[in-house]
């Protein structure tokens, strides 16, 4: 070989290492965009907070979807979930249920979650049909008690 040669074989490294780096830091950096939710708030549509599981059963014997965690204070009982407030609202105007309801908000790290949170949103946000709603909602609230609660 002569120089010449070995002199564009070089460069074609060169320019190889350099692109390659440049692209594999820019996947790094979507990658690190997609991973981190460590900080992404969600707001819990809260129905009550009850002492025991009697009083909790009797006091919502009237909700078709619901869950309820257990926390050290009591029963939560969560009737809707979003990242919107004013999706919460529509939810609340949709049950009917706007009276001593408390929209708490709390951080979420589960990607797969928010995701699918986040189709539900839209969703409700483009919709003005109750049922709609109400499945969107029953549906999101077992997502979040299969993929957050059980995995905490």
């Amino acid at each position: 070989m002569n120089k010449s040669t070995i002199k564009y074989i070089f460069i074609a490294i060169i320019i190889g290492v350099v692109i390659g780096k440049y692209i594999f830091d820019l996947s790094k950096e979507e990658i690190k965009g997609v991973v981190n939710v460590s900080d992404e708030y969600i707001y819990l549509m809260q129905y009550g907070v009850y002492s025991d599981l009697d009083n909790l059963n009797n006091s919502v014997s009237n909700l078709n979807n619901y869950i309820y965690v257990k926390e050290s204070d009591g029963y939560h009982v969560y009737i809707g979930i979003s990242k919107n407030e004013e999706n919460l609202k529509k939810i609340g105007d949709f049950l009917e249920l706007t009276e001593n309801i408390y929209n708490k908000k709390v951080k979420i790290n589960n990607i797969e979650f928010s995701s699918s949170l986040d189709q539900y949103d839209t969703l409700i946000k483009q919709t003005e049909d109750k049922e709609v709603i109400i499945n969107a909602q029953k549906q999101i609230l077992s997502k979040y008690e299969e993929l957050v609660l059980n995995n905490e």
